[in-house]
This record gives structure tokens, C-alpha cells and sequence, in this order.
């Protein structure tokens, strides 16, 4: 029987897009699940009959995939190359020697985030897996009143799965995680992004990375006695989008926040997510986080409480393009890690 405790998920980003990897890189140690969907057509018939259903038909097959665990510095890479950009390796900052700075910047002119095939379910009762997988969504979201650090969930869809023998076991890898206490903020607006720090007011943060992925059925004619046609989706397309909402929970210390919102004044918002020291170097200390830097104008606001004591306000940002970025996203990761 499949147990639970022993289920895995696995993978390996693509070279070409629909074109399987062989052999996972990354066990993604986190809650997920490989569901495969078939649509099947029945026809509407008059036969004289109360039956309602006589024949039927599969049309159309694909998988749904979600994941969900902490936000680790060492495996947020892999998803940001599905969910932003395409970064094979990071590269070094300032005078570090160990720190490594994973920068993804959303390319707005051309549709280039990664693919991926994966591996799910128990190994010892065979597992699934597919290619052609497309993240859809990743959400993080991290509280400082609360007893655990940064959350994420990932969800997106694959090509319909196929059980296999389990491959070669992967290693599972742990990085850092991110306490909410530990964020740090900063919003500006006329000077550079991370100038202006917003200190002793940052309740919450919660970032939705969208991707826009449209898939895409075309006819394929039947295959073959042998192999017969997939039904799967063969290409995707990427749909204008605000690539990320930002939504913080702010004490209202003073109403300066507030008034920018009120204003309608376009932000510049860079939020960090530390985790654990890494290294000193030449007086610089060097924090494995997350940094997710947004812009555009807060365009809404609602009122919320801290700790059920103190009022409170929650802003959310869409994103914006920035002419200086020549984007609108930008999220990076410092861990201790140079390669995927």
C-alpha cells in the first residue's frame, strides 16, 4: 500500500519545454501531490431510454500538481525558475566568500521561465510522473505574530502522468528557513528601493507570484496502433499579468502609510525575509533571505488588529513596471549555495 510518510516529490527542470528529463536533481521536500485529470465527453442521446448515459469518450488529459512546506533558501531557487526568470547559478556579493546571491528579474518581453518533469508518490509502490509541468502560482507568506517562519505554496499543471519505477533516490537537501520576526521592510518613493526602512510596524507579508500560463491543445492526428495520441496540451502561452501582489499588515503607529495610499503614491517596496547568519566578511555580515521587491501604487487598504489590541492596516500592492528595473518583479535569494 502507498504510506504516506514515505511519498516524495522529485524533479528536474527541462532543457526543452514537453521534453523529459531522465533523472530527477531535487527532492522538494514538501507536502505535495501529483493529480491526474482526464475530461471525458459523453454524448447527449435519444434512445428511447431513461438511461442518460451510453458511450464515452476521453478528450483532453493533464495533472494538477500543488505543493506547500517552508520557504527554504536552498530549494526557492529551483521554483523561482519556474515562477520568474531562469538562473542557473548565483553569484557572489560584495566581499563574501561563501554567501551566494540568486537575483531573478521577470523578463516582460519574452516567455522564458522553466519547465519541469516530476516524480511523485510512494517508491515503493511504484510512483508517477510527467513533463511539460508549468507553475501557475507560488505564494509566500510570513508573520511575525505567529510561532512558525515563511510559508509556501506552489501549484501549476503537468502533462498526464504515467507510473513508472521509482528512479535512483535523490538527496534531500535543508537550507534555512525564515522566522516573521526577522523581516525587514523598506518603501520608497522618490529615493532608490531599499533606502527608506520601515521599522517597528511590519506585522505580515504575503507575496503571490503569478506566471499567466495559458495551455494550449492542438490536433496531433491519432499516433499509432502502438502509441496513440496523448490528448495532453503540447504548447502554453503566457498572458499579460500583474506578476506579483504584495499585501502587508502594518501597526498604525502614525498614519503614514495611510497617506500614501490615500495619495495614490507609486511604491517602491522591497521586502526581506532573513533567516540564519552565514558568514562575516570584511565587517559585512551575510544572512541567508528572501527578498521580494514590488512597485506601484497600495491599491487597497483595509483595517485590520494586532494581537486584538492595537488597530492596524493591510496594504496590497500589485505589481507595477518599473522603468529603472525594466520590469515589474524582482525577487532574489542569498543562501550558501552556488549552484541549483
Amino acid at each position: 500500500m502507498a504510506e504516506l510518510a514515505f511519498e516524495t516529490f522529485r524533479a528536474a527542470l527541462e532543457t526543452t519545454r514537453g521534453t523529459a528529463i531522465g533523472t530527477p536533481t531535487h527532492l522538494l521536500n514538501f507536502e505535495s501531490k501529483l493529480t491526474p485529470n482526464v475530461t471525458r465527453y459523453r454524448p447527449t442521446e435519444q434512445r428511447g431510454s431513461l438511461a442518460l448515459n451510453y458511450r464515452s469518450l476521453d478528450t483532453q488529459k493533464n495533472s494538477a500538481w500543488e505543493s506547500k512546506g517552508d520557504a527554504d533558501v536552498r530549494l526557492l531557487p529551483f521554483l523561482l525558475n519556474m515562477a520568474v526568470a531562469p538562473v542557473s547559478s548565483g553569484s557572489t556579493p560584495g566581499t563574501a566568500a561563501t554567501a551566494k546571491l540568486w537575483t531573478f528579474v521577470r523578463n516582460v518581453l519574452a516567455d522564458d521561465i522553466k519547465s519541469a518533469t516530476v516524480w511523485w508518490g510512494d517508491p515503493a509502490l511504484n510512483q508517477l510522473t510527467t513533463d511539460f509541468v508549468m507553475l501557475d502560482e507560488l505564494t509566500i507568506e510570513n508573520d511575525a505574530s505567529g510561532d512558525s517562519a515563511a510559508t509556501l505554496e506552489a501549484k501549476g499543471m503537468g502533462g498526464f502522468p504515467s507510473k513508472v519505477a521509482a528512479p535512483v533516490a535523490t538527496t534531500a537537501v535543508a537550507g534555512a528557513t525564515l522566522p516573521g520576526q526577522l523581516i525587514q521592510c523598506w518603501i520608497d518613493t522618490s529615493s532608490a528601493i531599499g533606502t527608506t526602512a520601515v521599522t517597528g510596524r511590519v506585522i505580515k507579508a504575503k507575496h503571490t507570484i503569478r506566471t499567466g500560463v495559458a495551455y494550449k491543445y492542438v490536433a496531433t492526428g491519432p499516433g499509432t496502433a502502438a502509441v496513440p495520441a496523448s490528448l495532453d496540451y503540447t504548447l502554453v502561452g503566457r498572458e499579460k499579468i500583474a506578476a506579483c501582489t504584495t499585501e502587508l499588515k502594518i501597526e498604525l503607529i502614525d498614519f503614514t502609510q495611510y497617506d500614501l495610499w490615500a495619495a495614490g503614491t507609486s511604491l517602491k517596496v522591497r521586502v526581506r525575509h532573513n533567516g540564519a547568519f552565514i558568514e562575516t566578511a570584511s565587517t559585512i555580515d551575510y544572512f541567508n533571505y528572501l527578498e521580494v521587491d514590488t512597485y506601484g501604487p497600495a491599491v487597497a487598504l483595509d483595517w485590520d488588529d494586532n494581537a486584538g489590541t492595537n488597530r492596524a492596516l493591510n496594504l496590497t500592492i500589485d505589481a507595477t513596471y518599473d522603468a529603472t528595473l525594466a520590469s515589474d518583479l524582482r525577487v532574489a535569494v542569498q543562501n550558501a549555495s552556488a549552484t541549483l
